[in-house]
């Protein structure tokens, strides 16, 4: 693991970053956007909209008319005419802005001649807010969605320039009340406390008047720092001492890198052993910025920060970015992320249906989600949580949704499981919305299989899970109905108190034709083990709930395993969890069952390791199994019944050196400053288990350093993930800071930085571990 492939920072597109936004030298180089206007003119609208115009802000049953303004300087969309609201509460950071859609459909049935080609829909990030806005004609709305996607544009590649002092001009901008520009002192004290920071007030105060270059007096007549000058005292004032004790030992204690320092530091300090003179060169072409240093080849400590929080330089190895496993394998050779339930918000009992929820796990890589489809009226057939009080949704639209955001995270198939509850009638007018909405992407075989189908034979295509009827029947017939919504415990919430109906697991239900025709994956009842293990010449799966696969991990695990050698296995959470929690997926992998579904509405410690397993491989959503899964012989070593040599296990030495710009947890108990430490812990199978823990650093959520260092062996590295969880000290329960979860396979060794992800996987770009890591052979 100490030996990998050599990085050519030249030719490294994800260094070339762009100068700070706003330049008209920045914008022009882009020369045209993704939706080809010109550079220029889309410059003009963003100033015309900086004017102001009026929209109408959509919420049921009624409409307020608002004067919005695109703030091309603090790239920000805010409005006026609130008279509740404060001023800063009206303004949305373009940063903020996670999707910009055309149309609106949620709001039609609601309101009356609400023109739905006038309307369009800002996304919030991590919290999902859908902020709905109706123009006065078609021109203004395509003004404004291009406009807004632009800025996106603009924010993003501005984010690989310089993320940190974004978020603290960020900052300043919220805490500048009065718009004039300037903080005074007291009120740059109280941002820092608010971007958890605890410093002292003398310190503060001399860092204070050394930033105040141009010497301005604010309406209070005291001095007071412009947004840059703040900048400039923010980074004085946060120092990465740990970076530079590192600098200073690899530059023997000179105040720079020459190329045989920078040469050392790669090969002993990243343990890139093949790294040669020219990298080091380009690294000073990159990151260097100071001219006399790089007209000299000489690195300087903030060439060599730069260069360390570089996105090449994080733990998660870059070349993993991208997909780079073999896609040609059969399908039974993958995981596969996989949705339960994707259609529900919430809980199983009572919650939300909404569309949104498939969106959401499409754009995350999932590649397999749920349809509980029920008769609804009109014709029309829904999507909800049999039996229960969850609303429903419109089947077509969640078609329409997933055929427009199916291949935007991953071109690799994704699967429909139909879970079909529908008549007939219904159930025709199923198949003629997907044959109409999907057209050829469409995946249908009505022949016996030769070999089971591959990633790369299914790119771009629609597989339809479900049941089937048998190929010479032409008309509706009688199949079985393994129905999970049986699963569900009898309470008070069930609509449908008929308890022969729900609690008879299989039923039979009548099949359309035209239904069957266009499902390709057939669901297979499961009768046996060792029946389940012969191979079929259909493309099938078996599902199988939480509590029947950890019966059989428990009493026949090397039979499990046997299945997925030719079929496809898939595992649900039990009807029991009504709150939507989930299982761990980790014993599920190990055992080789392919298609692990979880409920990714709800975060926790499942979602994370489900987070961690398929960052791997591009992030398309298909990891391919290590070898040994698909071996009977093979497999022993992971149940403990074979010893494995040496040189398969690895020893991992991990030091927890810092940390910066932790968040402060949302609804917290206690003051602004927070106490955290580093959980680690390691999940793979039974033997690689591991937990270790950091110290508390006391209130200092900003910069805290631990330089803690721990050791391990991990006898099934191709299965490991490495989960790191921070956390707030709090009387009670500590509070959840974030959490970043890697494959052991993916990790470069070195000092390295990553970033935390919230609850719900957003990311926090400005929130870094700083980590030292080793891996060696055993």
């Amino acid at each position: 693991m100490s030996k990998r492939n050599s990085v050519n920072y030249r030719n490294s597109g994800s260094y070339r970053a762009p100068p700070r936004f706003p330049s008209r030298r920045y914008s022009r180089s882009l020369m045209r956007n993704a939706d080809g206007f010109v550079i220029v003119w889309m410059e003009r609208l963003m100033a015309d909209l900086g004017q102001g115009c009026y929209l109408e802000k959509l919420k049921p049953r009624k409409k307020h008319k608002r004067k919005y303004f695109l703030d091309y300087k603090n790239m920000t969309v805010y409005y006026e005419g609130s008279k509740r609201k404060k001023v800063q509460d009206t303004k949305i950071p373009i940063s903020k802005i996670k999707e910009v859609r055309e149309g609106e459909k949620e709001y039609a049935k609601h309101l009356q001649d609400l023109n739905k080609s006038k309307c369009f829909t800002i996304i919030l990030g991590n919290s999902h807010k859908m902020v709905y806005l109706l123009t006065d004609s078609e021109e203004m709305r395509e003004k404004w969605v291009k406009a807004l996607r632009y800025a996106m544009q603009l924010e993003q590649l501005a984010e690989q320039k310089n993320e940190s002092n974004k978020i603290v001009r960020e900052a300043f901008n919220k805490a500048d009340l009065n718009g004039d520009g300037h903080l005074d002192f007291e009120e740059v004290l109280k941002l820092l406390k608010s971007l958890n920071t605890d410093i002292k007030k003398k310190y503060a105060r001399v860092m204070f008047d050394e930033a105040d270059k141009n010497k301005n007096v604010g309406v209070s007549k005291t001095s007071v720092l412009d947004r840059e000058e703040f900048v400039e005292f923010y980074n004085r004032l946060t120092k990465r001492v740990e970076l530079e004790d590192i600098f200073l030992k690899f530059s023997n204690g000179k105040g720079y890198m020459n190329i045989r320092d920078i040469l050392g530091f790669l090969r002993d300090g990243q343990k890139i052993v093949d790294a040669n003179e020219d990298q080091c060169r380009n690294i000073i072409d990159q990151f260097e910025p100071e001219g006399r240093c790089k007209k000299s080849d000489l690195l300087s400590v903030d060439g060599f920060r730069q260069f360390l929080i570089s996105e090449r330089e994080q733990l998660f190895n870059p070349s993993h970015r991208v997909v780079y496993q073999d896609m040609t394998r059969p399908m039974t050779h993958y995981f596969i992320a996989s949705s339960h339930n994707t259609y529900l918000a919430e809980d199983q009992l009572r919650g939300p249906s909404q569309v949104e929820m498939y969106i959401s796990a499409l754009k995350k890589g999932c590649r397999c989600v749920e349809l509980d489809c029920w008769d609804g009226p009109d014709g029309q057939p829904v999507i909800y949580h049999g039996y229960t009080l969850t609303s429903k949704i419109l089947f077509e639209d969640v078609i329409r949704a997933i055929n427009n955001y199916a291949f935007q995270a991953s071109p690799y198939p994704v699967t429909l499981s139909i879970e079909n509850h529908c008549s007939v009638e219904q159930q025709e007018r199923m198949a003629q919305i997907m044959t109409s909405v999907f057209g050829d992407k469409i995946w249908s075989t009505q022949t016996d299989l030769i070999r089971t189908p591959t990633p790369e034979d299914l790119r771009n295509k629609i597989i339809i899970k479900g049941k089937r009827l048998p190929s010479i029947t032409e008309r509706d017939a009688d199949v079985s109905d393994e129905d999970e919504a049986a699963d569900i415990p009898n309470n008070e919430t069930s609509v449908n108190n008929n308890k022969t109906k729900r609690n008879s697991k299989i039923q039979k239900i009548k099949l359309s034709p035209a239904l069957s025709k266009i499902t390709s994956m057939k669901s297979v009842g499961f009768k046996t083990l060792e029946q389940s293990a012969q191979p079929d010449s259909f493309f099938s799966v078996v599902s199988l709930s939480e509590s029947k696969v950890e019966r059989f991990i428990q009493t026949n695990p090397l039979e499990l395993n046997k299945v997925t050698h030719n079929r496809l296995i898939r595992t649900y959470p039990a009807g029991s969890r009504t709150d939507s929690s989930n299982y761990i997926p980790m014993p599920m992998w190990v055992h080789g069952c392919q298609v692990v579904a979880l409920n990714y509405q709800t975060g926790g410690k499942a979602m994370q390791l489900n987070q961690g397993r398929f960052m791997d491989n591009g992030g398309v959503g298909y990891v391919l199994k290590p070898p040994f899964l698909l071996s009977e012989e093979r497999f022993k070593f992971v149940t403990g019944n074979l010893n494995r040599s040496a040189n398969s296990m690895r020893n991992v030495k991990l030091t927890i050196i810092s940390g910066f710009q932790f968040p402060k947890p949302k609804n917290s108990q206690k003051g602004e400053v927070i106490d955290p430490f580093v959980k680690v812990s390691v999940h793979g199978v039974a033997a690689d288990e591991a937990k270790f823990r950091t110290k508390v650093i006391q209130n200092n959520g900003f910069n805290p350093r631990w330089y803690e260092t721990f050791s391990f062996k991990v006898k099934v590295p191709e299965l490991a993930l490495l989960r790191f969880t921070v956390k707030d000290q709090d009387p009670g329960k500590d509070d959840f800071i974030g959490y970043y979860c890697i494959p052991l396979s993916s990790i470069q060794e070195g000092y390295r930085h990553f970033p935390l992800y919230d609850k719900h996987d957003n990311i926090y770009r400005q929130s870094l571990i700083f980590i030292h890591i080793t891996i060696s052979s055993a």
